[in-house]
């Protein structure tokens, strides 16, 4: 009985610690999102809800704000504009913080259920009071604490969603599993990317029938959440929802202190990740090959036979989770938060492989549980002030006031430093599970990705601007298309070749006056050569001008070309050019039939 009162007197403390911060604005921009797209969920059901708001989360989330707009409404009118909308309606933060606050205490609940059922589910088995340990380490965690019940975010529901899917899978019930998994993935999207890892441990823990059964769960969750959806006709709104946030914010990063961050000095929100940063990659390409790198690093440890399969799929997620945080563009600040989760089981595994029985019974003794503590606080530490940071960016007074000295790009830079560093600090706590043949093999995929890129450079190739990325595009009708005339990007696309006057090409940018689009060549190209005119498509109206600037240099301009002229050809020195922009100008007639080709627009090193 004492003991149920110290696990109750622990989660009571918890709670009224996140009950304290609850009147915490926190970040008032996506408190207003909950508010909106909740209410538009109410008022008009979730189909129709999604479709008059700007709600880019997975569609089944739009029923919990609808749940949570519902609720406001038994206690007060949310149509009540001053109310309503208010940054401190005490009841509409604490309604929305609720689910993360339940989330958090579900977590730790989680853990103490681990302690208790070990062998049943194949986790070690160490004393309880490791694990109650183990929930308090969460429960007070100050990322916990800011994540959900001060911003008021929903990483932990996304988190504990999924943690109950795995634990689902470890106790032989993979259907459920399955299902489970594509609910956590619909509340937060960033689960998608554990998917592999979750199908490869169904597949390690019950053979290829437990994977079969899994995907069964799986895709019948994915109909069932979005049964409306279905019955309406309108799944491309379903499947826009799980696509629509690709490049939705085109930057190095999105305040998540990382590689990128360090990349743009103390400055991601407000760099391209369109820029070039090996060779003629660009900064996101480059992020997608070093995640690459850390995922196929995070299979082949699932793969190796060496350790339990249950410590190797939580080595392997924080192995992603970090990859994702640590070395894509425009990841956000709050990506690395089930690392919070994932490294507390992790420790749990590591203890007691790295022990022998006798030491066990002392286990908070050891060097291996030391060396566990300091890893946690350090990245609890790290990931902490990232986030406080960042929430200082945009609410200043929501954050904390001691620490606004942190904003400056000389502490972010050396957070973000130590960020990197200790995730290379836990690849070598866990070599052993993970294998230095895996190191090698990924280290050597990813030089092979970065040299089989830079093949043009390295050959003296020449390269053709379409395999490049504009890190600005702006037109004054439809939008850039690659390879076709402007309005083959329309609902029509009755034409879509490339041709002046009938000449056709391959490759070339279709677009339309008035035209500004800028790529980032890094000074590594010497020569410019295209063909412009105006699209065989085009009406009869269509004049244009074409200029090219380097770096603010007028490179070339035409003169007038109208509608029924041929191609004219551009062999331009562009020798040290890092800014390169293609302009398209009306010919002084407005921009009616305007439809320009850069045709055959090739760069040669």
């Amino acid at each position: 009985m004492k003991k149920r009162h110290v696990v109750l007197s622990i989660f009571l403390l918890a709670l009224a610690l996140r009950l304290f911060l609850v009147p915490n604005p926190g970040f008032e921009a996506d408190i207003a999102f909950w508010k909106s797209w909740g209410l538009s969920a109410l008022d008009n059901g979730v189909v129709e809800g999604i479709a008059v708001t700007n709600n880019n989360y997975p569609t089944p989330f739009s029923y919990l704000l609808a749940l949570l707009a519902f609720i406001y409404r038994l206690f007060a009118d949310p149509h009540i504009f001053d109310s309503y909308w208010n940054s401190g309606n005490v009841l509409f933060l604490l309604i929305a913080k609720l689910p993360s606050i339940l989330a958090d205490l579900g977590i730790a609940g989680l853990i103490l259920w681990i302690g208790r059922n070990t062998k049943r589910i194949g986790f070690p088995s160490l004393s309880s009071a490791f694990c109650l340990l183990l929930s308090c380490l969460y429960l007070f965690n100050p990322v916990s604490l800011i994540d959900g019940a001060l911003w008021g975010q929903v990483d932990s529901l996304g988190v504990f969603i999924f943690f109950l899917a795995v634990l689902c899978a470890a106790s032989d019930k993979p259907i459920l599993g399955g299902a489970i998994f594509m609910l956590s993935m619909m509340t937060k999207l960033q689960n998608m990317i554990y998917g592999p890892l979750f199908f490869l441990l169904l597949w390690q823990l019950g053979s290829f029938k437990g994977l079969i059964k899994g995907m069964a769960g799986a895709v019948s969750a994915f109909f069932i959440l979005n049964i409306e959806f279905l019955l309406n006709k309108k799944m491309l709104e379903v499947m826009d929802s799980l696509t629509s946030n690709y490049d939705y914010f085109p930057l190095m990063s999105l305040n998540a202190f990382n590689l990128w961050w360090v990349v743009a000095k103390g400055t991601g929100m407000q760099v391209s990740d369109k820029l070039l940063s090996v060779g003629i990659i660009n900064a996101k390409t480059s992020g997608l090959i070093l995640f690459s790198t850390g995922y196929l690093l995070a299979v082949m440890t699932m793969l190796r036979e060496r350790s339990s399969v249950l410590f190797r799929f939580f080595t392997s997620l924080i192995i992603v989770c970090f990859s994702f945080f640590l070395f894509q563009t425009e990841s956000h600040d709050r990506y690395a938060f089930p690392v919070s989760v994932f490294m507390l089981i992790w420790g749990l595994f590591y203890v007691y492989r790295t022990n022998t029985e006798k030491m066990r019974m002392l286990w908070w003794k050891t060097r291996p549980f030391q060396i566990f503590i300091i890893e946690y606080v350090m990245f609890s530490l790290l990931f902490f002030l990232n986030l406080d940071t960042a929430l200082s960016y945009n609410y200043p007074y929501n954050s904390i006031p001691a620490l606004l000295f942190l904003r400056s790009p000389i502490y972010t830079i050396l957070i973000s430093l130590f960020q990197i560093a200790f995730f290379f600090f836990f690849l070598y706590v866990a070599r052993k599970a993970i294998g230095a043949s895996s190191f090698l093999l990924c280290s050597l995929f990813s030089v092979l990705c970065f040299l089989f890129l830079n093949l043009p450079l390295i050959t003296k190739s020449p390269v053709s601007l379409t395999k490049l990325t504009p890190h600005t595009s702006q037109q004054g009708y439809g939008s850039r298309v690659t390879n076709m005339p402007v309005n083959a990007g329309g609902p029509s696309k009755n034409w879509d070749r490339l041709s002046v006057q009938y000449s056709f090409y391959k490759k070339g940018i279709g677009t339309h006056a008035s035209s500004y689009i800028v790529y980032d060549l890094a000074g590594v190209f010497k020569r410019f050569t295209a063909d412009v005119g105006i699209d065989t498509e085009a009406g009869s109206k269509g004049s244009v001008v074409f200029k090219l600037y380097g770096d603010d240099t007028l490179l070339y301009q035409s003169d007038i070309i109208k509608r029924f002229e041929y191609p004219r050809h551009i062999d331009i020195d562009i020798t040290g050019v890092k800014t390169f922009a293609l302009i398209v100008d009306d010919g002084g007639d407005g921009i009616t039939d305007d439809h320009a080709d850069w045709l055959n627009p090739t760069l040669w090193p």
